[in-house]
Parts: C-alpha cells; sequence; structure tokens
C-alpha cells in the first residue's frame, strides 16, 4: 500500500494549478441540492460562505459539513474539490469514518464511480470528469486502490473503490 504522506503529496502536485471555481463553490452546490439555481445567487453563496484560496487549505469542517457537494460540481468544480476531499480522507480517515458509529467516506467514493445503468448519467458523469486526464486521473486511481485495501475505511466505501476500479475509465490511461 502506498504510504499516506507520499500519495497526499502526489494528490497536491497533480492537482496543484486547478483554479478556485467562483462560480460554484462547496455551500452554494449544496444549496443547488435545495433547488438553487440562479447563477448570481450561487455566486453569492460562494463568495460569503466558501473558503476562497488554495484546495488544500480548504477546512476540513467545510468539507464534513458539505458531503453532498460532489453531486452537484461540474468539472471545475470536480477538479478543485475532490483532490481536497481525497486528502481529508487519506489524512485523517476518523474524521471520514468510524466503525459502529459513521461512514462518510463512501459518498466520495460513489462520485467516482460512473452509473452503467443510465446513458444519461454516465454521460453526466463522462463531463464532470473529462479534466481528470495523465497525472490527474493516474492519482485518481492511487487513491482509490489505497482505499479498497485499507480497513481504516468502511466496507462500502471499499467496495465501491474495488468496483470503481474495476470500470473502463479509470483502469484506461487516456
Amino acid at each position: 500500500m502506498k504510504s499516506t504522506e507520499a500519495l497526499s503529496q502526489k494528490i497536491r502536485k497533480e492537482f496543484s494549478e486547478v483554479p478556485f471555481p467562483s462560480h460554484c463553490g462547496l455551500h452554494a452546490a449544496v444549496a443547488k441540492d435545495d433547488w438553487v439555481e440562479d447563477e448570481k445567487i450561487l455566486r453569492e453563496i460562494t463568495q460569503r460562505d466558501d473558503y476562497i484560496g488554495e484546495w488544500w487549505d480548504i477546512p476540513k469542517e467545510h468539507l464534513l459539513k458539505c458531503m453532498t457537494a460532489l453531486s452537484y460540481f461540474d468539472v471545475a468544480g470536480m477538479e478543485f474539490y475532490l483532490p481536497a476531499y481525497m486528502k481529508a480522507i487519506i489524512e485523517s480517515p476518523s474524521d471520514f469514518d468510524k466503525p459502529m458509529v459513521k461512514s462518510s467516506s463512501w459518498q466520495i467514493i460513489h462520485t467516482m464511480l460512473p452509473d452503467e445503468e443510465s446513458q444519461e448519467l454516465k454521460q453526466y458523469f463522462n463531463d464532470r470528469f473529462s479534466g481528470f486526464l495523465g497525472g490527474k486521473k493516474h492519482v485518481c486511481r492511487e487513491f482509490l486502490q489505497y482505499v479498497e485495501s485499507c480497513t481504516l475505511y468502511d466496507e462500502h466505501a471499499r467496495q465501491l473503490a474495488q468496483e470503481a476500479l474495476a470500470n473502463e475509465f479509470w483502469s484506461s490511461n487516456s
């Protein structure tokens, strides 16, 4: 298994140049779950409520509070926030999964699993992950392998990681 520190550094290196998505941050994405669609309102929520800076400095409390946000990001939001979640999960697994208490890492892993039953949802996945090429895609695959093999994570999260790794999206190098 790859060391936590090495994987964390690799995630940071591969996603280091990704800019903040000022059109829709974590809290605005959660607002989309409440049917807020107005772009001006989403920008206002982002400017008012989100940490604006480098993704690796996002407070973990924001990530934990906004676990559903990944479902509502476009490619820019996904490229900015997914590495923050991946890094937080591998550096502090007990903040996301505690046996017999809570499990939330599976939500992030589920986001990385393409839907094979609905062509519309599969296309939505492909659109949101269209910027994940080369090293970005490779480090995501390493993250999934890490979660799959680490018993610190909920069994459901490890199973989802295994399913994602079996999908051609994560198994191909393109």
